[in-house]
């Protein structure tokens, strides 16, 4: 590599040493095509493709930042996804930009919100757990609040119904590549991806910018350096953001479809506190894998009790109802009560219900509807001994044989009491 300003700063430069350079797949190509400019003959760098999700993920779980760090965004250098990790050092706010759109082809539609298009169930996002994109998209709506005239609480709960969309889709195998070309030309869908994205697609003259009037979220590229960065780490990143800022570091940014700080374009949102987009990258993991549950209900005749306003199995009966109300169709939902047993002699479970989707329709009726008859009638099922220890082995193998790769695979087992069958396993 040539000889740059590198060569000439403070530190001399004076033995050979390698720096750490990590930079953001959209930034890429630029970054490798300025260090060939201004990386001296003393310095060793060998930049490395990596989302920033996954450097402040390692980070996070112990693991060193980079000497030399361009992120798609300021917010996952911060302690919401770092954790415990120390910040590294801003040396510039923004080496490039591209905002974050939404495409679409002719018979596509543009929404006058983010909020509007991502309760629609038309909008496929990237994994917002591993993408910069999609976290930043997830929170459009609360960025957009204010202007649209939304309170922050209604554009949060937003997330549900779109998050619950891609959970219907993963189930059904699709959505696994988010690209913006991924749809047919008369498909009414649109897809969240960067202006870059949109404007290095071959063969796709219908695809359009459907970003809503209020503006989008960017991504911005800053340039960071850790706190104990290795010697020369720090001239370098200088060095390259000088380079970047003059008339060739521009053209190498335009050329790969992005723009320099400063240019116009259209409106940005300011994306909400780190720490709220934290938050919905959680919320969105929880809501967007779809559910698959056995739930098992003690039976016995302690449930009887009074609780206030009901015995306690009408109390848990209530519940169930009103839980059954939150489940997306696609959820996958079955049912066991249990007391000494309850399912004929030396068996402590009966199966009220197998699981099912909930939109699984046998006999005239769907499993939603099923399973809230039979919560009318876990009320007068009650009578006996707890059977706890054998009725937990017998669910959790049921569960093992029902797994679905697709769905959060869970046993939801409800008691007041503990193990009263004599003749049962043990807790051990």
């Amino acid at each position: 590599m040539r000889r740059g300003s590198v060569a000439a700063s403070p530190d001399g430069c004076a033995e050979f040493r390698s720096v750490d350079l990590v930079v953001a797949p959209e930034m890429y190509s630029v970054v490798v095509a300025a260090l060939a400019d201004v990386t001296p003959d003393c310095v060793q760098v060998d930049p490395a493709l990596r989302p920033g999700m996954e450097v402040a993920r390692g980070a996070s779980l112990g693991g060193g930042l980079p000497d030399v760090w361009i992120p798609e965004a300021h917010f996952v250098a911060t302690e919401a996804f770092l954790g415990q990790a120390t910040r590294p050092r801003l040396l510039v706010k923004s080496m490039a930009r591209t905002p974050v759109v939404l495409v679409g082809g002719a018979a596509a539609q543009r929404f006058p919100t983010w909020g509007d298009a991502e309760a629609s169930g038309l909008v496929s996002v990237p994994n917002p757990e591993s993408s910069v994109v999609g976290a930043l998209a997830v929170t459009a709506p609360e960025a957009e609040a204010r202007a649209v005239g939304r309170t922050r609480d209604a554009a949060r709960q937003l997330l549900v119904p779109f998050a619950q969309a891609q959970s219907a889709r993963t189930v059904a195998g699709e959505d696994a590549t988010v690209q913006p070309a991924m749809f047919a030309r008369r498909s009414p869908r649109l897809v969240v991806a960067t202006e870059q994205q949109l404007e290095t697609v071959d063969g796709r003259a219908d695809l359009r910018d459907l970003t809503p009037a209020v503006g989008a979220p960017v991504l911005d590229f800053p340039l960071m350096v850790a706190a104990d960065a290795a010697p020369g780490s720090r001239a370098l990143a200088r060095a390259l953001a000088e380079h970047l800022e003059g008339d060739v570091g521009r053209s190498l940014i335009s050329d790969e479809g992005l723009r320099a700080p400063g240019e116009d374009g259209e409106a940005s949102l300011r994306p909400p506190a780190a720490k709220a987009i934290a938050e919905a990258v959680f919320s969105w993991s929880q809501l967007s894998v779809p559910s698959a549950m056995l739930a098992v209900v003690d039976a016995s005749g302690s449930m009887d009790a009074d609780a206030g306003t009901g015995s306690r199995m009408d109390l848990l009966a209530d519940a169930a109802r009103i839980g059954l109300g939150f489940l997306p169709d696609h959820a996958r939902v079955g049912l066991w009560i249990f007391s000494i047993d309850k399912g004929g002699p030396g068996q402590d479970w009966r199966e009220l219900e197998p699981i099912r989707r909930l939109d699984d329709l046998r006999f005239g009726r769907t499993q939603r509807y099923a399973l809230r008859e039979r919560a009318d009638e876990m009320s007068s099922l009650t009578d006996g001994g707890t059977g706890l220890y054998d009725t937990a082995l017998a669910a959790y193998r049921e569960a093992l044989k029902n797994y679905d790769p697709h769905y959060s695979n869970a046993v939801v087992l409800m008691t007041d009491g503990r193990n009263e069958d004599p003749g049962s396993i043990g807790l051990d």
